[in-house]
């Protein structure tokens, strides 16, 4: 059975093995391990697990932002991640549904998500619940 919590970080070893094999190559273990531990610590930052056993399967992470122009706070969700052998289980739908719970136990006003065109299966889930206006993100990338 699949249980969803909060990462703790015990975890960092696990989820950065997933976030490789979710972004191959992106950066070192050490940078996200670093940067995982800052938002760990940022009252404004969620991150659930998916749990089968003693193991992570999957995970998602949400920020939440306060807008002026909204007069209200917002939740991005970058990233929702489930390891290829844990998918079309319904992980990835408990993952989603509990963090919009939190959202919305928070008081946001708006979710946002981000996935490529392409991604057929992340587009039907979001739109399954709920997520259907869309918008273009635009990023540029700068070397650190």
């Amino acid at each position: 059975m699949i249980k969803i919590r909060s990462a703790k970080e015990k975890d960092l070893q696990s989820l950065t093995a997933l976030a490789e094999k979710f972004k191959p190559g992106e950066v070192d273990n050490k940078k996200r391990i670093d940067v995982l531990k800052q938002a760990l610590g940022n009252p404004n930052y969620e991150l659930l697990v998916a749990e089968l056993g003693k193991e992570i399967v999957g995970f998602i992470d949400q920020w939440i932002i306060y807008d002026f122009v909204h007069g209200a706070r917002l939740s991005y969700i970058p990233n929702l991640y489930v390891r290829s052998k844990q998918r079309k289980k319904g992980v990835a739908t408990k993952l989603l549904q509990e963090v919009m719970k939190s959202a919305e136990n928070m008081g946001v006003l708006e979710i946002h998500v981000t996935t490529r065109f392409d991604n057929k299966p992340a587009i039907n889930l979001y739109k399954k619940h709920g997520l259907v206006k869309e918008l273009l993100a635009l990023e540029k990338e700068f070397k650190c």
